[in-house]
């Protein structure tokens, strides 16, 4: 009888420690969201479209529990996924051109600088996995360039999706420079 009294506390602190360890992960999301979002909220305050930056990058649940290098990486891979859906639409303006060849010239290139863009914001997404941030950095700026470029065409049909793009890619690059 002695020896079961005895493993009756070391019971009762295997419960304790059981519950404890169920709140603690009950609750940890909610803790490490709000923490998630703060950091959010404080990096992309630091961005030239704060508003903007914020719902994008809540727009990703991998953001929560990100730290400040997982969310650069985030924010990168948004404006490459950002650049792609802008090559697509241009791609279709360019299929379903009509006969104005003076915008279907300037459209072919926008899509020109953007396909090309694709393949360096890739690169800088790979040189991002190897904390190359200056030379991320400069892959997302090249993007930057692209969307100018097609910009100056004057094309009304992507003012729109140029400029959500181009305002992605500042703020990208505004966080990614906090990061050197």
């Amino acid at each position: 009888m002695a020896s079961q009294n005895s493993n009756i506390p070391t019971k009762i602190l295997v419960i304790i420690t059981l519950i404890s360890l169920g709140f603690n992960n009950y609750f940890l999301p909610i803790d490490a969201e709000e923490t998630g979002k703060a950091l959010i909220e404080s990096t992309c305050k630091k961005t030239q479209y704060p508003e903007e930056c914020i719902s994008a990058l809540e727009s990703d649940p991998g953001c929560f529990t990100a730290n400040l290098t997982g969310l650069t990486r985030i924010a990168v891979e948004k404006s490459a996924s950002k650049l792609v859906e802008t090559l697509h639409i241009v791609d279709m303006l360019v299929q379903n051109a009509t006969s104005d060849y003076p915008t279907w010239g300037s459209l072919v290139l926008c899509r020109y600088s953007y396909n090309t863009s694709v393949p360096q914001i890739q690169e800088g997404l790979q040189a991002f996995d190897q904390l190359k941030f200056d030379k991320s950095y400069k892959s997302v700026e090249a993007v930057k360039k692209a969307v100018i470029d097609c910009d100056h065409q004057g094309l009304k049909s992507l003012t729109q999706v140029n400029t959500a793009l181009l305002r992605l890619i500042e703020d990208t690059m505004m966080i990614l420079h906090l990061l050197f």
